[in-house]
C-alpha cells in the first residue's frame, strides 16, 4: 500500500512538473530550423506557439539619443490569416524593469507571411527587452 503512494506521489509529481515548464509565457521557436527557442519573445498561449515564428531580434542604439531600437520578425506558420497582439518591455542592465512598455501592437499575418515588430525605448537605460505575443480575439 505504501508503495502503491509512492509510486502514484511519483507520477503526480512528474505531471505537475511537466505542466509547469509548458505553461505561458513560454519562448517562441526560431524561424530557422536550426535556431534555438528565443528567450527575448515569448508567447502567452501555447496554440500561438505553434502558429507562429520568430526571427533573431536586430537590436541597434539611436545616434541621436542612445534609446534601444528593436525589430523582431514574425512569421505565420499556419494556412489560415491570424491576428496578434505584441508588447515589448524593456529592463535595464539588472534585468529589472524600466516601466518603458509598449501599447499592445495588433498585426495581422497572412498565411507565410513575416511581417517585423518594430520598437524603440524612451529611455537610454534600456538594456534588453522581452517581446510578448498574445492572440487578438
Amino acid at each position: 500500500m505504501n508503495m502503491h503512494r509512492s509510486v502514484l506521489a511519483a507520477i503526480l509529481a512528474s505531471a505537475a512538473f511537466s505542466a509547469c515548464r509548458s505553461s505561458p509565457p513560454l519562448a517562441a521557436y526560431g524561424i530557422e530550423d536550426d535556431a534555438e527557442q528565443l528567450s527575448a519573445v515569448v508567447v502567452e498561449d501555447s496554440s500561438l506557439r505553434d502558429a507562429i515564428r520568430a526571427g533573431r531580434p536586430q537590436v541597434s542604439r539611436l545616434n541621436h539619443n542612445n534609446c534601444l531600437r528593436v525589430v523582431v520578425p514574425i512569421r505565420n506558420i499556419d494556412d489560415r490569416q491570424i491576428q496578434v497582439l505584441a508588447k515589448v518591455s524593456f529592463r535595464d542592465r539588472q534585468q529589472q524593469p524600466l516601466g518603458d512598455d509598449t501599447n499592445s501592437q495588433q498585426v495581422t499575418i497572412r498565411p507565410g507571411d513575416t511581417i517585423n515588430i518594430e520598437t524603440t525605448s524612451r529611455s537610454d537605460a534600456a538594456q534588453d527587452f522581452v517581446v510578448r505575443l498574445f492572440w487578438n480575439k
